[in-house]
């Protein structure tokens, strides 16, 4: 177990987890400087994730995940402290990040949330292109203006007064190998069609043709996904892949809700 700051921030971390234990390991000592890390497992979980984050000093709440947003909602409810800073397992702060969430939680900043750039590995490498740099995801705020909306994937958080920008960078290190790229494809590929579904959207042939080659262009014509290498032609293919798997699978079966 990690030893704590002699004065923790009024700081909660939330964290969603599933079958994280190695990534957990990883992370949850670089947050001590936070009063509170909560960690909402999801129960289908078979690692060791919850000793991890027990030993690491966090809190763990086991709950069935079926809608990222309303887990992330669960999840905040609990949180205790004035600020909450939202971060996943392959997430890390920089030194320049942690340094001006501290001032701006020791000074009681007046903007009500902070955007923060994250930073995309592929494969080992940084992604510069491909419409991925410069992308600021707001996850430093204060727990009392914030909520999150019920979202099958890409659950976002509202905040209710101003939102600033917060120097420094978050790495975010989501594709470390090949196994991870495909399971997160095809694994997001369903979320999409269920969130589309959910929307009212249906899906015909012209999507399942066109839509594929269009994400491919926009990102690695359009957003210079080419001045990434190699490692920017397997992303964008991968795009483009996940596309056509969501679109046929909301073509082939538009009623069937997500198990």
């Amino acid at each position: 177990m990690s030893t704590p700051p002699v004065n923790p921030l009024p700081l909660s971390v939330l964290l969603l987890a599933r079958d994280e234990s190695a990534r957990l390991a990883a992370l949850l000592p670089r947050l001590a400087f936070a009063r509170q890390v909560l960690v909402v497992l999801d129960t289908a979980t078979r690692d060791d994730s919850r000793e991890i984050a027990l030993r690491s000093g966090a809190e763990v709440i086991e709950r069935p995940l079926t809608d990222f947003g309303e887990q992330r909602q669960f999840g905040l409810e609990h949180c205790r402290e004035p600020w909450v800073l939202w971060v996943d397992a392959d997430e890390r702060l920089d030194g320049v990040a942690e340094r001006e969430l501290r001032r701006v939680i020791e000074s009681e900043g007046s903007a009500a949330g902070y955007r923060i750039e994250r930073r995309t590995w592929f494969l080992g490498k940084r992604i510069d292109h491909c419409g991925w740099r410069g992308e600021r995801i707001l996850r430093l705020f204060r727990r009392d203006r914030a909520r999150f909306e019920p979202a099958v994937v890409h659950e976002r958080v509202t905040v209710d007064g101003r939102i600033e920008d917060l120097p420094g960078t978050m790495e975010h290190h989501s594709y470390a190998d090949w196994r991870a790229c495909r399971d997160k494809l095809v694994r997001y590929a369903g979320l999409g069609a269920e969130k589309a579904r959910r929307a009212g959207k249906r899906s015909g042939p012209l999507d399942v043709v066109l839509r594929p080659p269009l994400r491919f262009v926009r990102m690695y014509v359009l957003q210079a996904g080419f001045l990434d290498g190699a490692h920017g032609a397997a992303l964008c293919a991968l795009a483009s892949a996940q596309v056509l798997l969501k679109y046929l699978e909301l073509w082939a079966d538009p009623a069937r809700a997500r198990e």
